[in-house]
């Protein structure tokens, strides 16, 4: 008579938590090497230029907004447009970041709250719960362009937080 073992008791010899270390080791290692393939994707010359032309197309709409020349939903719709702008949901909030830096982080610390922040100690505090949402508290440079639209840290086009109203 022969012994069957459950496939997770042991394999090769292994605990069951040692398996699964190094099931979570090996998830880290195609983690790791999948973010590296990214980085190496977008140090190339096409990533280079896509991000040249939305810093572009973004430091246009910056103009635009200060000059009122835009109202809230015309920004949101053209910020819309733009490929490379970061897209994201939380409850009641649409927000878009045009020209997002390496350093963005977006969070919700508490229920109903978004945090935007650039990685050099400006953010955004955004009710999201709220009907419609709003900024609580801008956080360091922030500088209000229009209703809706925020340029984080100095007035340089990049993290342009745009806020569907």
């Amino acid at each position: 008579m022969r012994a069957v073992l459950h496939p997770l008791s042991y394999h090769h010899g292994l605990s069951i938590l040692d398996f699964l270390k190094g099931v979570a080791m090996n998830w880290k290692v195609q983690l790791n090497k999948a973010i590296d393939a990214v980085k190496n994707a977008a140090e190339g010359e096409t990533a280079q230029n896509m991000a040249a032309k939305a810093k572009q197309a973004t430091s246009q709409l910056v103009q635009k907004a200060q000059s009122g020349a835009l109202d809230a939903a015309q920004a949101f719709i053209e910020a819309n447009t733009d490929p490379a702008a970061f897209k994201c949901q939380f409850l009641n909030v649409k927000l878009s970041v045009l020209a997002p830096s390496n350093g963005l982080e977006i969070s919700t610390p508490s229920e109903g709250s978004v945090v935007i922040t650039d990685g050099e100690e400006n953010g955004l505090v955004i009710n999201a719960a709220a009907k419609p949402p709003y900024v609580l508290e801008m956080i360091g440079t922030v500088t209000q362009l229009n209703a809706n639209t925020y340029d984080l840290g100095s007035e340089d086009g990049i993290n342009v937080v745009l806020i569907e109203a």
